[in-house]
């Protein structure tokens, strides 16, 4: 992504709307520029265009939850994408860093991606050599996520090595915490089934609440996150055992 674009998307997220006229005067650049710019990021699901400019999408949306602190995410993603072996068969809940690691992973080799994400599985659909399986269940419209007890029916068929999860929230008492309770639901299933448990988050998800604890923090086997953890975190997670990959 060229810097122009990450720009493009700290002011979306800063003004929530903004005109090509006024992303131009900012930048620098022309009209046909911005044009362009914002027609890539709409192809990226990075934003959405409106009549004469862009904006972000409801909250939940995949695309809008993609477009913030986008290229922490992206570093996130791709070391978490290192993590995976080709050959091997792995979980990948929903989230927005989830889905960006999914595009890290689109060009394995025998790799087996299990997943309860319509959006995440939509990142290898070009692939030839990634086997992807949707779990059913109910469909929720905006995050594009599956939950429910038929998910939970599906995890009985499969096996996997790794399990990677977002959050929404994380604090030492509680562990790791999802504002979703449907979606909590399924993530502390997952937890239960995984071999290996990888959460990955930025930063300033540390310290912050959410309606549901999905599980411990000593379930958690790795943290990937970007390097501004605030020290306390870094000490506990010394502590308990829980590698951190900071990025």
């Amino acid at each position: 992504m060229i810097n122009r674009h990450e720009q493009i998307l700290n002011i979306v997220n800063r003004e929530n709307e903004v005109s090509v006229n006024r992303l131009a005067e900012l930048l620098k650049v022309s009209l046909v520029t911005i044009r362009s710019d914002l027609r890539a990021l709409e192809e990226e699901k990075l934003l959405m265009r409106t009549h004469g400019g862009a904006a972000l999408p409801p909250v939940d949306d995949i695309t809008h939850r993609l477009s913030i602190n986008f290229p922490t995410k992206k570093r996130i993603a791709a070391a978490a994408a290192d993590l995976v072996k080709d050959g091997e068969t792995i979980l990948l809940e929903a989230g927005s860093t989830i889905s960006l690691m999914a595009r890290f992973l689109a060009e394995r080799k025998d790799l087996n991606v299990i997943t309860n994400n319509a959006f995440v599985a939509r990142q290898f659909k070009n692939s030839l050599s990634v086997n992807v399986i949707l779990m059913g269940g109910l469909f929720q419209k905006e995050s594009e996520t599956l939950v429910g007890p038929l998910v939970a029916e599906y995890l009985s068929y499969y096996n996997f090595s790794k399990v990677f999860l977002g959050m929404d929230g994380f604090t030492s008492d509680e562990g790791l915490m999802c504002r979703d309770l449907e979606r909590a639901e399924v993530m502390a299933r997952f937890v239960e089934k995984g071999e290996t448990i990888y959460v990955l988050s930025d930063s300033g998800k540390f310290g912050k609440t959410a309606v549901r604890t999905v599980c411990p923090p000593g379930d958690i086997d790795c943290i990937i996150t970007d390097g501004n953890l605030e020290e306390s975190y870094r000490t506990f997670f010394t502590g308990i055992g829980t590698e951190i990959l900071e990025v």
